[in-house]
């Protein structure tokens, strides 16, 4: 080989700086003979179910048992010899055992709509010096680890399914189908490659400041009509640090352990946000300027007594300037035991110049953000997992003629409530969610037509 590869440099004339083609073809298969042998890109290693056993989560119903596994980049470069994250696939190993005496069909698509088939997989292995014999047996490889969709009855099999990879917190759905049974098994797996906002929520044991004291004496509430006037007594906007100026206004309340919260969320497709430092704020300033969506850009702090959101979910549309934002903040009160929310989110709708912030720019809001209050009922709801509905006053009404302004200067208006939801552990479908008898917005809305023209004298317009 060597022999070879000397022969074409000798052989090599340049006749103005350029080679002669012959030359450089020469050069090129005598690369390729020299490496078309190792271009497997890493040594496999067999398939070793009890690995994944051991880092597994579990799921049971009936005579079915489901078990999945995340592999981390290393893990599954060892057994496909390349990190398929970098190649924006994500393998998950599953395992399930039926036990009854019917055949099921797993669904991939119910676990991701964009899984890849594995000639898909194997095609990203495929490089101008990779073999033939190469190629082939990754195909295989890929094929042969992949899970077998058909499950007769009494067998217990396990194999992968190659979906799209997301930096985030994933839920994942196995679905398993037979005559008149649909089985789902979900799988929420926390993110561990971004720095979220809300690492301390879950790090700490968190406490509450005696200044905090504004909304009874008793912190856990189970009387519905003393947790509504708790909840019509907390601030109607976020402000400032200094709370001296007041923000983006207090629009909804939620009832639910963290985890019921997360993952509900997490299935409605919002994301986690990333702390603001100086790492993310460039990469969000790269995602601006290139019109990229960076799904888990940090979000500026609001504050409520003081202290800054705990949480802040988004939802990225066509880009980053196109969003919905949360924030949550945990509450003093617990209501049956359970935590209490307090929320804030509206729409970004653009981005504008403004002197409010230090790099002269801020997303603009959508001014309806009672819109953007309704888009976050119904999230949580086609989620199922909404138990209960209702309004409470103690916000501040504002009209489209007379807006309020938050501290970037943004307009909105909004008629005042604030929703409150309380959430199930177990999946409610909609005809089954309660409405309680509160307050009830106006009737039409604040928001009708001719609205935004009445500040406007038109018979006195000048030309």
């Amino acid at each position: 080989m060597k022999a070879t590869f000397i022969l074409v440099l000798r052989n090599e004339r340049c006749v103005h700086g350029f080679c002669r083609p012959a030359a450089i073809l020469a050069l090129l298969l005598s690369v390729a003979l020299f490496t078309g042998g190792c271009a497997t890109r890493g040594k496999l290693r067999p398939v070793d179910d009890a690995m994944w056993m051991q880092h597994a989560l579990s799921r049971q119903c009936d005579d079915l048992a489901v078990w999945m596994a995340l592999p981390g980049d290393e893990q599954t470069k060892a057994h496909f010899g390349m990190a398929l994250q970098q190649e924006s696939i994500q393998p998950l190993w599953v395992r399930v055992v039926n036990r009854s005496k019917r055949p099921y069909w797993l669904l991939p698509a119910f676990t991701d709509p964009a899984y890849y088939s594995s000639a898909e997989v194997a095609h990203h292995f495929r490089g101008m010096l990779t073999s033939v014999e190469a190629e082939r047996r990754q195909e295989v490889r890929v094929e042969e680890v992949a899970f077998d969709y058909y499950i007769p009855p009494g067998s217990d099999q396990s194999g992968f399914i190659y979906t799209e990879f997301r930096e985030g917190s994933q839920l994942y759905s196995i679905a398993l189908l037979s005559t008149g049974s649909l089985q789902r098994f979900s799988f929420l797996v926390p993110t561990e490659r971004l720095r979220t906002d809300y690492a301390k929520l879950l790090a700490a044991a968190w406490h509450v400041d005696a200044t905090n004291a504004t909304l009874g004496d008793n912190p856990n509430v189970t009387d519905l009509t003393v947790f509504r006037r708790n909840l019509e007594a907390w601030p109607a906007h976020t402000s400032d640090a200094a709370a001296k100026a007041a923000g983006d206004p207090i629009n909804f309340f939620i009832t639910a352990p963290w985890g019921v919260l997360f993952s509900a969320l997490i299935s409605a497709d919002w994301d986690e946000t990333e702390i603001l430092d100086t790492s993310t704020a460039f990469r969000t300033f790269g995602a601006f300027i290139f019109g990229e969506d960076y799904r888990h850009s940090p979000v500026s702090p609001l504050f409520v007594y003081g202290r800054h959101q705990d949480a802040a979910f988004q939802k990225v549309r066509e880009n980053i300037n196109a969003r919905n934002h949360l924030r949550l903040w945990l509450m003093p009160m617990r209501f049956g035991g359970q935590p209490v929310w307090a929320g804030q989110i509206s729409r970004d709708i653009g981005v504008r110049l403004t002197t409010h912030t230090p790099w002269f720019t801020t997303h603009e809001i959508d001014p309806d953000v009672d819109g953007a209050r309704w888009s976050l009922v119904q999230d949580l709801i086609k989620a199922q997992c909404v138990a209960q509905i209702g309004f409470v006053a103690g916000g501040t009404m504002a009209t489209p003629i007379a807006p309020r302004r938050n501290l970037t200067g943004d307009k909105y208006f909004t008629d005042g409530l604030r929703v409150v939801l309380f959430l199930s552990p177990t999946p409610m479908a909609a005809d089954e969610i309660q409405i309680l008898p509160w307050s009830e917005p106006p009737r039409g809305g604040l928001s009708n037509p001719g609205d935004y023209l009445k500040p406007l004298d038109v018979g006195t317009a000048q030309p």
